[in-house]
């Protein structure tokens, strides 16, 4: 049985991904990740990183090896890996429903910290009723940047032990982005969290990073890949100095 109360590690190696075109479009990936810690995922445009997070969800069939703890992940069954493994797309869906049954989803543990987590909970407080309102279809009562925090306060508030989250703040102010990434990190105990984002204002407070290119990635700190790999140096750079450069 896996164990999910004190946090699963998380180890790739070798990992590869061929079309049936024969095609590779990702080679020998390593890493890994420890509960706790937050691993930011980069690259510019096809780099792999969506094609990473399909294989870390079941969607792809890879070579190579993925651990979730002692477990190999493709002998793990549909259901362990929904228990392991929770995915937030950049493409947030949300049900014709209200804020909270959109975060629980039929559950019954209070909603109050998630929303707080992602900084809606002073906006939930001025609405009529809170948390009760209605999204309507699709989320289409909501902001961009609102619909985006109520599904990463959806993915918070289940409970899975690895959390992929890809590019959740795209829609959120620089302020906003690091009060929420703060709140990760305190909610990070025990779990591990893969932030995939072109954003990388954040990456200096990663604790390491996987940076992708053409299929590949090198896994190193923030400041390592600044000295050691020009393209990551150029695209961090390009964007703390105002640019629209941005890894995508």
């Amino acid at each position: 049985a896996l164990d999910f109360a004190s946090g699963v590690p998380l180890t790739v190696r070798n990992l590869n991904v061929t079309w049936e075109d024969g095609q590779k479009v990702l080679s020998d990936i390593n890493f890994e990740a420890a509960p706790g810690q937050i691993i930011g995922i980069t690259g510019p445009v096809a780099c792999g990183k969506t094609t990473l997070a399909r294989v870390l969800i079941g969607e792809l069939a890879y070579e190579g090896s993925i651990k979730l703890g002692m477990t190999e992940y493709s002998e793990m069954s549909d259901y362990e890996k929904s228990r392991m493994i929770s995915y937030l797309g950049h493409q947030p869906e949300l049900m014709s429903d209200t804020l909270e049954e959109n975060v629980c989803l039929g559950e019954k543990k209070e909603t109050d910290s998630y929303f707080r987590a992602v900084c809606m909970d002073e906006e939930i407080r001025k609405m009529p009723l809170k948390e009760k309102t209605s999204v309507g279809s699709g989320g289409i009562r909501l902001s961009g940047g609102q619909q985006a925090r109520c599904a990463l306060a959806r993915t918070l508030y289940h409970d899975a032990q690895i959390l992929i989250l890809d590019d959740p703040f795209s829609a959120v102010d620089q302020k906003t982005e690091q009060e929420i990434f703060d709140n990760l990190k305190k909610m990070a105990e025990g779990r591990t969290i893969l932030l995939i984002s072109h954003r990388l204002k954040l990456f200096p407070q990663m604790d390491k990073v996987l940076f992708m290119e053409k299929g590949h990635a090198v896994f190193s700190s923030h400041a390592d890949l600044l000295r050691t790999n020009q393209i990551y140096a150029g695209l961090f750079g390009a964007q703390m100095n105002g640019g629209t450069e941005y890894a995508e």
